[in-house]
Formats: C-alpha cells, structure tokens, sequence
C-alpha cells in the first residue's frame, strides 16, 4: 500500500459522458478492466498500479464513489493485447480487434497534446506502443446506503494481510498522537507510521488479535484477558525493527509505551488496543460493528473492555458506548495528553 496519509483518487478518461459510463460498467462489476497509455504514466511522473492498491474512484463531479482495489498489472505491446482483456473492459468489444480500433480512436484525439508534451511531433501510435493493463475490483461503493456492517463477517486477520491493514491504520491513525508523536517529528512520518502497524501488528496478528471487517476497510487490534506479558514480550522482540524507524534510536517510543504500561490496570480486562477504518469509508457503520464485536468479547467474559486514546474527539464517542476516562495526563517527556476508559460489564 501507498505510504500518503489519504488513498489516491482516480477516474477514468476525462469528466464527462465517458467518464460517467464507464464508471457505471464499473460500478455494475461489468468492467474489471482498464488500458492506458504507459508514456501518459511516465509523462505524470505515476507509478504504475500494483496488485492490492487501493484507490478512490471519481465520478465526472469529482465525487467518490467507490473504493476500487487492483488486483493485476502489466504492461503489453498494443499489438499483444488479448481477446480477454479487451472484453474484461466490459464496454461491449468482442475481442481485441475491436479495443483497438476504439481506444486508438480516443488516443488519437489529444495526440497532439502528447506530442506537445512528448516535445515529439512524430509520436503516433502502432504495433510496438507500450499499453499499461490493469484489472480491479470494485471494495466499496461510496455511492449508495451500504449494507448493515454487522451483518458482514468480522474475521481474524493473518500476518499477510498486514501490508494492506498497516496502510488503512496508517491513513486513519496518523493524526492520533498517540501513533505518531512516539515515533518522532520528520517529513516521513506517514512512511513509519506505517512501518510501526506492520511490524506491531504483524506479531499481534500472528496471536489471533487482529480482526478486519468490510473487505479490510476496518482493522482492529483487540487483545483478550491475560496477554499484557505476551504484549510486552512481543513488542520487546521488536524493539530493533521499531528503533528504526525513530531519529533517536527508539528512546521517545520506549519511554512512552513503558509508561502506558506502567499505568494501564493489571486486573484481568480485555485490551482494545486500535480500532481504524479507512478514511474514505468513513459513516458507513463499519467502526461501530468492530467496536460492538469487541464489547460482545468482553460481555462473554464478564470483564471490563479497556482503551486508550490521544485524541478528544474520541472521549464522547466512547462514552456513548458506555466507557467511562479512569485517568486523564499527559505523557512524560512532553507527549500527547492520554484518556484511559474502561467499559465495565453490563
């Protein structure tokens, strides 16, 4: 997944009637494929897409309307590509024959403005032009009222899907100061936010304590009774790999985590350690069936669900859940005020 803070946002060809068709082919799961021209790639300085990014799809109003996931990529001579991909574009063509006499049709139209931009009056398209293929899925749609999240399967998470949980964390997570401050001020803070998810979260998620929801758009880490040693254990294994991603040899990080720990209660609990949903999918209920799947453990076991947020905003939420703040400071060394809560058992 992509290190930015905010998944990048696409749409195909330019606003307008195109635009608007083909993404409601896409929308529909009729199109899962798209072309484009590698050199309009090299010209806008992008990387080409890969297996697992995610994107936000645009209408022609510059509004999101799904979350659309690549699955594959590849890049063919136009002469190569085959009958499947040109009907996998779904927009009607019976083989590739026909793709090609269409989308040579609308390369055509602004070649002089690939020429211009080319600073090459002789581009034109034939046999050998590199044609970037990519298939995709449609994650979420963003248009419509979704389906009641509780009703979608809460599942454990393994360690293989951390590369892309670690990027939904990162993106919801970095303003929380409680995930970055720890590890330190500096222009790729977004890049080790990350790095943290997937080094912490990857161990947890090799213990059971990883839970994703809607398709990976909701992560959360919920730790059950008695794993404050194996937590500890487990992030001290790490302390190499997290060091490294600090300007100061991970000492801000350890000295904040240590009095987290010093302070958290030790009576048997259940531990909701993060809860994120990817920004794009925010108001969709997704946050809240994680929360209530986390309350449910607790309620099972008669025992309190416990949290910790550096972030006001989220004070009034969770009271709304029925967590209370136990304690409410700011962290030694001049770090991020912190509310403990704890739900008790109803």
């Amino acid at each position: 997944m992509p290190d930015d803070t905010h998944l990048p946002h696409w749409g195909f060809a330019s606003p307008g009637r195109l635009r608007d068709e083909l993404t409601a082919l896409a929308l529909d799961g009729v199109k899962t494929a798209t072309a484009g021209l590698l050199v309009e790639f090299e010209l806008d300085g992008e990387p080409l897409p890969n297996a697992g990014e995610r994107q936000v799809l645009l209408d022609s109003a510059e509004a999101p309307v799904a979350i659309v996931e690549t699955t594959s990529c590849r890049v063919a001579r136009l002469a190569d590509v085959d009958d499947v991909h040109a009907i996998d574009e779904g927009e009607g063509y019976a083989d590739a024959a026909a793709f090609r006499v269409s989308h040579e049709r609308f390369w055509n139209g602004y070649r002089d403005e690939l020429r211009r931009r080319l600073g090459d009056p002789s581009f034109v398209l034939d046999d050998d032009t590199p044609i970037v293929l990519e298939r995709f899925r449609v994650v979420e749609r963003l248009d419509v009222p979704p389906p009641p999240v509780a009703s979608r399967e809460i599942r454990r998470a393994g360690p293989e899907r951390m590369p892309h949980l670690a990027g939904v964390l990162a993106r919801a997570m970095a303003p929380e100061p409680m995930s970055s401050w720890p590890l330190g001020a500096g222009p790729d803070l977004a890049r080790r936010v990350r790095g943290q998810f997937l080094v912490v979260d990857g161990a947890f998620a090799r213990e059971g304590w990883i839970h994703e929801a809607a398709d990976g758009l909701g992560v959360m880490a919920l730790e059950p009774p008695g794993s404050m040693e194996q937590d500890a254990e487990l992030l001290h294994a790490a302390d190499e790999a997290l060091a490294a991603l600090t300007p100061d040899g991970g000492a801000r990080y350890q000295a904040f985590w240590d009095w987290i720990a010093e302070v958290t209660p030790k009576e048997p609990h259940w531990f909701l350690d993060q809860l994120a949903v990817e920004p794009a999918a925010h108001g969709r209920g997704i946050g809240r069936a994680l929360l209530e799947h986390a309350i449910a453990a607790a309620e099972a076991d008669r025992l309190p669900l416990l949290l910790e947020t550096g972030t006001r905003d989220n004070v009034a939420l969770y009271e709304r859940f029925g967590f209370r703040v136990t304690r409410a400071e700011d962290a030694p060394g001049g770090g991020p005020h912190v509310w403990f809560m704890l739900r008790a058992p109803c």
